[in-house]
């Protein structure tokens, strides 16, 4: 049984990137939960993947992974391993399926499960399996506040080595005892939650910005110091050099040959080289920090859109609403307005995806212009929206990576890259379609995989946004930073209320 995992030394470059994703990376997990924390890109799904063995580094090793038990992003499994967790009646399994309250009866419901719902069943398989190291890869997406907490109790049982990959800060906070933070050319690992290491982390950046200043003083100094020598050293070689002198000139041959037997004026040169040999240390010592430096930021994305001409962009006054399996009663009429800004709200299975693409689908056969960004993207979805992006023109491609820097990511990675996670997928789909003109954007989880500032930028991109925004969400400060109006599904009804911000 594995009591730590130790990686030493290890470093890591995709083919296709011209710089190493990791280099000499050193981390140590023991049992308990660590967090691993860092924005869309930084290479927490890749780490997670070296420790599972999925992928080998190219230098370094791997101790103590010999049981490792992982789940991803997404929620594919394959039949067989679904219908033996479900038909095992073994004390181990039946404790999990308990408390992760799972009801599926047979292998065919799967399908028509939600996708928070599909989570807790992967999890419970993870943690029947009682192996010795569990990582976890955004473990709360998609799930409201009830499925939330039953997942944390869960987790909280987890006797071994635990990895938590995650953007969730209230969960870091209450379930790691220590924190592994990734930025570019940069990696540290703190004790503590998530809130406790971020303050460290920022006094160190303060504190490395500071270094940064201090060195390019230094460096300016030593510069203009060295163009006063290289200037002296000029004028010196003037003093020893016979050059021009008449053959006839006894008197000035013999002071430059004095010159060069006493070394007085070559004295400036030595001078000059010692000078450049510490200007050439400046310059790298200052370069080794700027390297380390927290990357500047200028987020926020900029949507081409403007309310509808239309009066109403939908509306349904029935008293009940029919979608394929689901029917929803309501209270009063559904109403989107060309300045609606709706938030969808409800529990995990309660037809909240299934009422967004109902809009679609509508507005579609209406010929309504909109921007719907689903809930999740296949593996083959996610290659698709890199193929396309990668076969753009370089004017309209130069655009795409500016949104995608203003949401928060590494253009640089997306023109590399053989592969996007999840949330790099959301940051591509929604720049690639910056300069649309949608009457309405349908916006299901957008907050899903997303890192911190990501989330931030996208919120306040959203808060500016002149067309319709309905947007399907769990979290809370998000709905109620953007949302007017609330439809709350719940009991197999919509329960409209009006948000009050000040």
């Amino acid at each position: 049984m594995s009591h730590h995992i130790t990686i030493q030394n290890v470093s890591y470059q995709y083919e296709s990137q011209s710089e190493p994703l990791f280099q000499n990376l050193n981390l140590h997990f023991s049992k308990g939960w660590t967090g691993i924390v860092g924005k869309n890109g930084s290479g927490k799904s890749t780490l997670a993947k070296i420790i599972c063995g999925e992928i080998l580094p190219d230098k370094g090793i791997v101790l103590g992974n010999e049981f490792v038990c992982s789940i991803s992003q997404g929620t594919e499994m394959s039949e067989e391993e679904l219908s033996y967790f479900l038909y095992d009646d073994s004390k181990e399994s039946g404790f999990w399926k308990s408390l992760l309250e799972i009801k599926m009866q047979s292998v065919e419901d799967y399908e028509f499960l939600s996708f928070g719902e599909k989570r807790r069943i992967l999890l419970a398989m993870a943690l029947s399996k009682n192996s010795d190291v569990l990582i976890l890869d955004e473990p709360t997406n998609h799930l409201d506040s009830k499925t939330e907490q039953i997942i944390r109790n869960a987790i909280l049982y987890y006797q071994g080595i635990g990895i938590l990959i995650s953007h969730d800060r209230s969960l870091l906070d209450e379930i790691v005892t220590s924190c592994v933070f990734l930025e570019k050319n940069f990696f540290s690992q703190r004790p503590g939650n998530y809130s406790e290491g971020k303050k460290e982390i920022e006094r160190e950046a303060e504190e490395r910005i500071h270094n940064w200043e201090i060195a390019k003083t230094e460096r300016k100094k030593l510069d203009a110091e060295l163009k006063r020598r290289r200037e002296e050293a000029s004028l010196s070689h003037k003093h020893r050099s016979k050059k021009g002198l008449d053959l006839h000139d006894h008197d000035g041959r013999q002071k430059k040959n004095l010159a060069r037997v006493t070394g007085k004026d070559g004295q400036a040169g030595r001078l000059k080289n010692q000078i450049e040999r510490r200007t050439e240390h400046s310059k790298l010592k200052e370069k080794q920090i700027w390297d380390k430096l927290p990357e500047k930021e200028n987020l926020g994305i900029l949507w081409n859109s403007v309310p509808s001409k239309r009066s109403t962009i939908f509306m349904f006054d029935g008293e009940s609403l029919s979608m394929d399996i689901l029917s929803l009663s309501l209270a009063s009429h559904l109403v989107i307005l060309p300045d609606s800004k709706i938030a969808i709200t409800g529990s995990n299975g309660a037809g909240k995806s299934t009422l967004l693409r109902y809009l679609v689908k509508t507005f579609q056969e209406k010929g309504i212009s909109y921007l719907y960004l689903p809930q999740e993207f296949s593996k083959n979805e996610l290659n698709i929206l890199l193929w396309e992006f990668q076969n753009l023109p370089d004017e309209k491609k130069a655009k795409v990576l500016s949104g995608i820097h203003r949401l928060g990511s590494d253009p640089k990675r997306f023109s590399e890259s053989e592969s996007l996670s999840p949330g790099e997928g959301k940051k591509l789909y929604l720049a690639l379609h910056l300069e649309k003109s949608p009457e309405v954007l349908l916006l299901d989880e957008p907050t899903n995989h997303l890192d911190l500032k990501s989330l931030e930028a996208l919120e306040t991109s959203l808060a500016k946004l002149g067309s319709a925004l309905v947007v399907v969400s769990h979290d809370r400060r998000f709905v109620e930073t953007l949302a007017k109006e609330e439809w709350c599904l719940e009991n197999l009804s919509v329960v409209q209320k009006h948000l009050d911000r000040i």
